[in-house]
């Protein structure tokens, strides 16, 4: 489970977000060398040596990303013309982030045009002939909590009806395209928000002391759930090559959240929401 330590291209990308993710974790120096440094330091910190490298490295990564497209956005607010944007971003990539050509290792004007083309996808809505043929093949229940469409499973919400989500977010460069679409809940859908993977959720609190199992586990916060299921997606497509999009749809949705050492006590890391057997992504604390 260390996906963003020793793998430039964790899963297959889709998306202009996904690219411009692995265009930093390839060739940003400093992501590289911290990486390393990880790898090759030999730590092994309360047994969550893999797990916190991985989300410190993730995390860092996507906040870098974030800004840029940030700073991507503005830039195409202000300037028209293609190539003066161009011109703006790389000087305010510079000057803001300061992430210049010395700390890119690679083509640095490869890495200005990705994130003009992810900035645009904040402002690219689902074609309408797409939405509907997303709603009307996508399925019949949702990718996420796996909830019958149509069905009343409360009554304040009456029947659960679909939505067309981005798998990863359109505010971190998620295309409107087929291969990034998957049907979900409102429910889901609003609680996932801008959160592309795991290493963006609240899961620092998340230590839960051991209870009477008959009642199961704590209440777990549906975004860690969420994130959790995440996690086990991109494992997946880590482990097969195949697309986030194509992981979730054969991990299947989420199960309740059960732990996965016994001798340890609930948290972020000793928590899954899938069937091992059945999905074949196994992990262990660590």
């Amino acid at each position: 489970m260390i996906e963003f330590i020793d793998d430039s291209e964790p899963w297959r990308p889709t998306t202009s977000g996904e690219r411009l993710l692995f265009l930093l974790l390839k060739n940003h120096k400093e992501a590289r060398y911290l990486s390393d440094a990880l790898t090759e330091s030999g730590l092994r910190f309360a047994r969550r040596y893999g797990d916190w490298s991985n989300f410190l490295i993730g995390a860092s990564l996507l906040h870098l990303q974030q800004r840029l497209i940030k700073l991507g956005n503005d830039v195409r607010e202000s300037a028209a013309n293609r190539l003066d944007q161009i011109r703006e971003l790389r000087a305010r990539t510079c000057d803001i982030v300061q992430l210049t050509p010395i700390e890119y290792g690679a083509d640095f004007g490869e890495l200005i045009q990705e994130v003009l083309v992810s900035a645009e996808q904040m402002r690219r809505n689902i074609p309408d002939g797409l939405r509907k043929a997303v709603l009307r093949t996508g399925g019949q229940r949702c990718y996420s909590c796996g909830r019958l469409f149509g069905a009343v499973h409360d009554m304040e919400e009456g029947e659960l009806k679909p939505t067309v989500d981005h798998v990863w977010p359109r505010a971190l460069g998620g295309d409107s395209g087929e291969e990034n679409l998957l049907l979900a809940c409102q429910s889901c859908n609003s609680t996932k928000g801008h959160i592309a993977t795991w290493h963006m959720a609240w899961i620092q609190p998340i230590v839960f002391s051991d209870i009477d199992e008959v009642d199961g586990p704590p209440p777990v916060p549906r975004e860690v759930q969420m994130a959790l299921h995440m996690r086990a997606a991109t494992t997946y497509a880590r482990a097969n090559g195949t697309t986030l999009r194509d992981a979730f749809l054969t991990i299947g949705p989420r199960d309740r959240p059960a732990k996965i050492d016994l001798e340890q006590g609930y948290d972020f890391f000793n928590m899954r929401v899938h069937d091992e057997t059945r999905t074949m992504v196994k992990w262990i604390p660590g």
